[in-house]
């Protein structure tokens, strides 16, 4: 090849060198003018909302609801009393079951009743004041908690000793005011002990109350165990001189400062708080029939 003609192939090739660096620089310099704009663009975008989580303006939050009666209302049915030939409609509601004047329980019912039961001395080393009472029996799940709550009792007062004095009863008696005949005493339910701190004495006698840490102390804190005061004064009814009275509004008719009966803490808290008694303690009775569990406290109906 003639020098000139070299000369001339290596002149085109660097226009065309030179061209397409030229245009490589001119793609580059573009892009780093328009790339910001677009990561701009794309990051306002990832800041809005998607359409699945629009915002509170844009569709506000609403509050599900619930075709689920509150748990308190719903009836605690025990399978185990709801099997017992002999109650009345309220003993399948197990711990809630109401055992009085209107609504009795029969022979079957109270006997079926006493197997179920366990030995509080022989579980818990829990005694009976009174020997003639015999074993103290209880349900097992009001036992785990009787246990409890005189443990916490007898921590509260070093050197004083919480004992029955009567729990579950196979009979009742005729002995007046303060006595249920058999069928109508809360002590066949299997979840009540009358309690009292021997240091006191031996005597259940309400005029005590004053005396007695023991039936104080219960008062303000059984709830937190499960039971409760089950036989108020403000809930007596009537003077204990005067006949049995249990009205359609939830009196039980009696006035024991030593009694107490399980039905469960959130129960028993709804019960001692008044809940539904404008925060007074309640009485069984109307907490019942204001849960709707109960339609005629007199008649012994239940809904």
């Amino acid at each position: 090849m003639k020098p000139r003609q070299k000369l001339t192939l290596i002149l085109s090739l660097s226009l065309v060198f030179l061209v397409t660096l030229i245009a490589t620089l001119f793609i580059i310099t573009n892009g780093k003018k328009t790339n910001p704009e677009n990561n701009t663009a794309s990051e306002n975008q990832s800041e809005q909302p998607k359409e699945s989580e629009a915002t509170p303006e844009e569709s506000p939050e609403e509050t599900p609801t619930s075709t689920e009666a509150p748990a308190s209302l719903v009836p605690d049915v025990n399978p185990t009393t709801a099997s017992l030939p002999g109650g009345n409609c309220t003993t399948p509601l197990g711990k809630l079951m109401l055992i009085n004047a209107n609504f009795t329980v029969d022979g079957n019912f109270i006997s079926s009743r006493r197997n179920q039961l366990i030995d509080l001395t022989a579980t818990y080393g829990i005694t009976e004041a009174n020997s003639w009472n015999g074993v103290p029996l209880l349900d097992s799940e009001a036992a785990s908690h009787l246990n409890d709550m005189i443990v916490a009792y007898q921590t509260a007062y070093p050197g004083h000793t919480m004992q029955t004095m009567s729990c579950f009863r196979s009979y009742g008696t005729s002995c007046g005011r303060l006595c249920a005949p058999t069928g109508t005493s809360e002590h066949h339910s299997g979840y009540t002990c009358d309690l009292i701190d021997t240091a006191y004495g031996n005597s259940l006698d309400t005029d005590y109350y004053a005396q007695h840490i023991d039936w104080q102390w219960l008062k303000q804190n059984s709830y937190k165990y499960g039971f409760i005061d089950r036989y108020p004064l403000e809930w007596a009814g009537s003077s204990m001189s005067e006949p049995l009275n249990v009205n359609a509004n939830g009196t039980t008719g009696y006035y024991e400062t030593w009694h107490y009966r399980y039905v469960g803490i959130p129960a028993a808290t709804e019960i001692a708080t008044g809940k539904y008694n404008n925060g007074a303690y309640d009485s069984l009775e109307h907490y019942l029939k204001s849960l709707g569990l109960v339609k005629d406290l007199q008649s012994g109906i239940c809904n």
